[in-house]
């Protein structure tokens, strides 16, 4: 269960407030019955609880209460008659589990979830800011070295502003 990665939280040089976010990588265990350590500069930003859900990557989604419930406001505003915005409520929705970091530090992930992405012994944790996601780290390999493709990466993100 090592931890190697980037702080969770700094100091906005901007206006001073703390701002946490997930991030950084980490590589922990799952012991049988599905336990999995989240990473301790994950744990402060997960005080009241979170919730698990699959992600758009073959992946988890772990996010906080906050952002769970901001998600679930946002996507309940959507029609109902709008046959994509029901397949999100079912994806989002019918797998989602709320979960609390036990004194240990860990979080259950149910066995359906575990199923679902190939996750066994072994986790890949990611943080993508405000949230995290776990990966089967199989998975996580080539999707890392995707990431890394500077003439992909180029293409990818030319229409996105990202001015400073």
């Amino acid at each position: 269960m090592g931890e190697s990665g980037a702080p969770g939280n700094r100091r906005s040089a901007v206006n001073g407030v703390l701002e946490l976010m997930f991030l950084g990588q980490y590589e922990h265990t799952i012991d049988t019955k599905g336990r999995m350590t989240i990473p301790v500069k994950f744990r402060e930003l997960l005080v009241d609880g979170a919730f698990v859900t699959v992600g758009f990557d073959n992946n988890l989604m772990v996010l906080t209460a906050d952002i769970f419930n901001s998600l679930y406001e946002r996507i309940n505003a959507m029609s109902i008659t709008n046959e994509n915005a029901r397949s999100l409520r079912r994806l989002m929705f019918s797998q989602a589990v709320q979960v609390e970091v036990d004194k240990a530090g860990r979080i259950l992930l149910p066995q359906y979830l575990r199923d679902r992405i190939n996750l066994e012994s072994q986790a890949t944790v990611i943080g993508v800011g405000g949230y995290f996601e776990i990966w089967n780290p199989e998975t996580w390999a080539p999707q890392s070295e995707a990431l890394f493709n500077g003439e992909t990466n180029a293409q990818r993100y030319e229409t996105l502003d990202l001015s400073l």
